[in-house]
């Protein structure tokens, strides 16, 4: 079920920004799904030019997931959150270490992060709603 047309009120608010700015309607979560499928394609690319069945494996690992979390699958959004959050935090490392290419992957991650966590307090906003009205 899809829970989130209509029922929000900032959307209503930020209805004119939506105009110009049509990424701002993230409901579904967009956005992690377009930073999914770009640290994918990365390490598609990082697979290609090295030959690593490693960056492979990772590559279409962030694909399939951003095609679960696009499809709003909950276990898809669930395992997303716990590999981005993993991922995030061994870049921040990388990045604390002087490694600054790794500033990129930090960055993918913490939007996708953000992104997820947002979306599911929204989901949870709305279901305990439904049942406060239901009981």
């Amino acid at each position: 079920m899809r829970f989130w047309r209509n029922t929000s009120k900032s959307h209503k608010v930020f209805k004119p920004l939506l105009l110009f700015f049509p990424m701002l309607n993230l409901k579904p979560p967009r956005l992690a799904t377009y930073m999914l499928t770009i640290n994918g394609v990365l390490l598609l690319g990082y697979a290609y030019y090295w030959g690593s069945l490693v960056y492979l494996f990772f590559g279409l690992l962030n694909l399939i997931l951003a095609y679960g979390v696009g499809r709003e699958n909950r276990t898809a959004i669930k395992v997303a959150l716990v590999y981005i959050s993993i991922n995030f935090f061994i870049a921040l490392f990388y990045l604390i270490s002087g490694n600054l290419y790794s500033a990129v992957d930090v960055a993918i991650s913490f939007f996708t992060m953000h992104d997820i966590l947002s979306y599911i307090q929204m989901i949870y906003k709305e279901e305990t709603t439904e049942e406060e009205k239901g009981a």
